[in-house]
């Protein structure tokens, strides 16, 4: 599976490139037995675009190891850059913060923002690391979950979830894992209720870059001058090119209390981002648009290839189709499958895919999958789902998910 070097139309070598995959040592393609084709963490199978993979080389050819602050030090402005682009979105670059990754940048917002035991609201089913750092942090989940029937914020819902002691909102901007592209009416509501209690926002707009034709990506700092205040927007390339390992994250602080307390920080508290993480992302924010263009005609072709046959060799499974993301948000509610889905589906199928439970509560009874790899191997997943759950138990009253 490749990507022409010039950004040319994305190519595939389908079952031949197993090989490769199964030479990784992420942890994509090392958790599992040989025999399991593995769909769940958020890794694509492509390889990264060239321009980031020559700039990494270039430092290697060159030997340039030592103390190298020459890239971190224009991320802030490409980042300001990058996003007026692609979003018409002006960040200042005097507010923004580099991290090595992205729940870095939102747990120290968190520590810093909110006090031990104070709320913060999650649109649930949402990416399973936020529960874990805000348990970590001690402060209290709040779950305001999402309306099944397409993912759509309740504004109502989330007023009424927001008590005297939540302080802060953090959410998935597109969302993780149903690839909700959030309309204006949406975003809107969440600003003014964050307004009214003066919540902080933490919004991962790690997807942002890898929305579907049809569907527009707002960063939620430019809902309103408020929003803009209080929000601190949490993003990186790693996701949209394909360089997580390589961690390197930024932060717009755009809450001026919070930032103060960053910059208070003892200078070497938090690390810093690594040169090969920082000369990747650099290249991919100035020279990576025309292999990202092909990636996202490539990543809708398979979203659509997958929406195809589950529609009429799996009815039964739900299947929202994302506006955005390679992940596909799994109903399996009307199949018996145990406490875990995924746990079943691993055993019977030999696919490895996303558990809901982990999403929270209202994540029990989906599965996710990773749709980021070749056409052959998506065929081969399904493929494998479709006669493990044709002679799988059925429920006795099956709710009747669909597709919406």
């Amino acid at each position: 599976m490749t990507i022409e070097k010039d950004g040319g139309r994305a190519g595939s070598k389908g079952l031949s490139d197993l090989e490769r995959l199964r030479g990784l040592t992420c942890i994509k393609w090392t958790r599992y037995p040989s025999d399991v084709i593995p769909a769940w963490v958020a890794d694509m199978d492509l390889p990264p675009a060239p321009v980031t993979v020559d700039a990494v080389d270039a430092l290697v050819q060159r030997g340039d190891f030592g103390y190298n602050m020459l890239a971190t030090s224009r991320l802030p402005e490409v980042f300001s850059q990058w996003q007026s682009r692609r979003h018409d979105w002006e960040p200042d670059a005097r507010c923004v913060r580099l991290f090595c990754d992205v729940m870095q940048g939102m747990a120290v917002s968190l520590w810093l923002g909110t006090e031990p035991g104070d709320g913060v609201v999650l649109l649930t089913p949402t990416y399973p690391p936020f529960f874990s750092t805000i348990e970590g942090t001690g402060r209290r989940v709040v779950e305001c979950p999402l309306d099944p029937d397409g993912w759509r914020l309740d504004p109502e819902r989330l007023a009424s979830v927001v008590d005297e002691g939540t302080r802060a909102i953090v959410f998935c901007n597109p969302h993780n894992p149903t690839g909700r592209v959030f309309d204006a009416s949406e975003l809107t509501a969440i600003a003014s209720i964050a307004e009214r209690h003066d919540l902080l926002v933490l919004s991962d707009e790690i997807w942002g870059d890898l929305v579907h034709p049809g569907a527009v990506h707002v960063p939620f700092a430019l809902v309103s001058d408020d929003a803009a205040r209080r929000t601190v927007t949490v993003t990186a390339a790693s996701k949209a090119f394909n360089v997580a390992g390589l961690h390197c994250a930024v932060a717009h602080v755009g809450h001026a209390a919070l930032r103060k307390k960053m910059n208070d920080l003892p200078p070497h508290v938090l690390g810093a981002v690594g040169t090969p993480g920082a000369e990747a992302t650099l290249a991919a924010w100035t020279r990576g648009e025309p292999w990202l263009g092909t990636t996202r005609q490539y990543l809708t072709e398979a979203r659509d290839h997958v929406a195809a046959r589950l529609s009429t060799e799996l009815p039964q499974v739900g299947f929202t189709v994302p506006d955005a993301t390679y992940l596909a948000w799994l109903d399996v509610h009307d199949y018996s499958l145990g406490e875990d889905p995924a746990a079943w589906l691993l055993e019977h199928a030999r696919v490895a895919l996303s558990s809901g439970n982990d999403f929270g509560v209202h994540g029990e009874g989906f599965v996710r999958m990773n749709m980021a790899t070749s056409m052959e191997i998506l065929d081969l997943i399904i493929d494998r789902m479709v006669a493990a759950l044709t002679d799988a138990p059925r429920v006795a009253n099956p709710r009747g998910g669909g597709r919406t």
